[in-house]
């Protein structure tokens, strides 16, 4: 009786053991440059005649500059928030945005355009580097009150 206990132990403890079974899984993780963004410059339209025009392009010397740093070579989504007039007090002046404009090195003459006033989508350089310039123009009325007017425009940044 003991004899057939011990062969029914050693044969249920072979069928466990075949029915076991184990394997692993590998754990990876990839750490990414924080994305960030810095204003360099803001945009300085200078004074405005009244009855006239000022404009300063996403081309030229005075559009607002922000450099952009992130994770190399990804994708990156621009989104620029531009104010519809601007303020001297409760007083309105009109402000029409330009196109921004991006490089993934810091030069305003080569850079490109996005598609709309409200930016876009692009790649960083291999180092995570972007570029962006804003320009921006306002038409002073006849009568338009004298003062310093201003707004606000609000550049955001993502990656994937």
């Amino acid at each position: 009786m003991k004899r057939i206990f011990v062969i029914a132990l050693v044969l249920c403890a072979i069928s466990v053991a075949s029915f076991a079974q184990t394997t692993t899984a590998n754990v990876t993780a990839n750490v990414t440059a924080t994305l960030t963004i810095t204003k360099i410059t803001d945009l300085n339209l200078g004074n405005v005649s009244q009855g006239a025009t000022v404009t300063i392009t996403s081309l030229t010397a005075g559009a607002a500059t922000f450099t952009i740093q992130g994770a190399g070579s990804a994708g990156t989504t621009v989104t620029v928030t531009n104010p519809a007039t601007l303020l001297f007090g409760a007083i309105p002046m009109t402000f029409t945005a330009q196109i921004p404009r991006y490089n993934t090195v810091n030069t305003q003459s080569s850079s490109s355009a996005f598609g709309a006033t409200t930016g876009g989508s692009t790649t960083t350089s291999v180092g995570g580097q972007l570029f962006l310039w804003i320009g921006g123009s306002v038409t002073a009325a006849a009568a338009q009150s004298v003062g310093s007017y201003s707004g606000v425009i609000t550049v955001s940044v993502a990656q994937p």
